[in-house]
């Protein structure tokens, strides 16, 4: 079969593979549907990601038919339109024993350190396989994976009642979130980005909007004063960047929390005056991918909460895979670039 492959970070190529074997307990997907997470396929180009390990098959965002069933699957049949949850638990060490799986040190996951989606066929876990509904396309079932992200964000993040959030960045993950926020108890919710576009689209579904001007430091910070002048209760940031997440604790009020949810670079710092963070009883947590979110992301889609089809800025065929990648990388107005394999 043809697939992205990679047998060390920075050399990747479109291939000629094995097919993968049918185990017992096991689903061979045709992909229909595979997307680029930007962050992670990069680092795929670059030195890696924090979860890969080569040789692998890149490609955690998919949704195809069902090809071929082991001998245990049940609940499926060839034919049935499926996306899948992409991590894979031990269940044996001391973090999945204490119902802590996103911490397994064992953590498996298709498109790092297992083979994904960007390959005409994938084999999956029968017990991570999920019905896609008619109602939904391919291009969409395959972003059920940034939305279960979110949804692991919003759990984390937990917003009561009357609460003004932020929303730091106006990437897929940022737009999933804002989109998420203002059906939540936030009272408030305020989508910032450097570009119109995207702050553009969010506002198409009735999402505040702050634009961030690189040339006018703090220009957004004060602006949201003027409509909060004591600051927010919640920033959440999708930036992946230190400095932003730096800004962001400006933005707080007392007692306010900062998510960080885009991954910044290894060895990257944040600085934090432990003064005021003390007095202001601040807090600085993360949400790291997702796991067991997939079914309330597949309704979410469905039931049109999260509206993911228009995010979808760009598609081309798995041969022309770093074409799709470069454009993503260059053109900051791209969101969810989908390769159909």
């Amino acid at each position: 079969m043809k697939a992205l492959y990679y047998t060390e970070a920075g050399k990747g190529s479109i291939t000629e593979v094995d097919m993968p074997v049918c185990g017992d307990d096991q689903i061979i997907i045709k992909v229909a549907s595979s997307s680029i997470c930007k962050g992670v396929e990069l680092g795929h180009e670059s030195n890696g990601t924090g979860l890969s390990r080569y040789p692998v098959i890149p490609g955690h965002e998919f949704a195809g038919t069902v090809h071929e069933i082991g001998k245990n699957v049940t609940r499926f049949k060839p034919g049935d339109r499926v996306t899948a949850d992409n991590t894979e638990l031990c269940g044996d060490c001391c973090y999945c024993r204490a119902d802590k799986p996103l911490q397994c040190d064992n953590f498996g996951s298709l498109g790092h350190n297992i083979n994904g989606g960007f390959a005409e066929y994938v084999a999956v876990d029968r017990k991570k396989v999920f019905a896609l509904p008619d109602s939904m396309s391919f291009d969409e079932g395959c972003l059920t994976e940034p939305v279960a992200c979110c949804i692991h964000a919003m759990d984390k993040l937990d917003v009561k009642c009357g609460e003004r959030v932020v929303v730091v960045g106006g990437g897929p993950n940022g737009q999933i979130l804002s989109q998420l926020l203002m059906r939540s108890n936030a009272q408030s919710v305020v989508l910032m980005d450097t570009s119109e576009t995207k702050l553009r689209f969010a506002e198409k579904y009735g999402i505040p909007t702050i634009k961030v001007d690189l040339s006018e430091e703090k220009r957004h910070i004060r602006e949201l004063f003027e409509r909060f002048p004591e600051g927010v209760d919640a920033v959440v940031d999708a930036t992946g960047s230190w400095r932003s997440i730096n800004a962001g604790f400006e933005m707080l009020k007392k007692g306010g929390r900062l998510l960080q949810y885009g991954v910044t670079h290894e060895g990257d710092r944040v600085t934090i005056d432990c003064f005021k963070f003390f007095l202001k009883e601040l807090q600085y947590y993360s949400s790291m991918a997702q796991t067991h979110c997939f079914g309330r992301a597949i309704d979410y889609i469905s039931d049109g909460t999260v509206k993911v089809k228009d995010m979808i800025t760009f598609t081309c065929s798995l041969d022309d895979y770093f074409i799709g990648l470069d454009k993503n990388k260059n053109d900051p107005d791209q969101l969810k670039i989908v390769i159909h394999p």
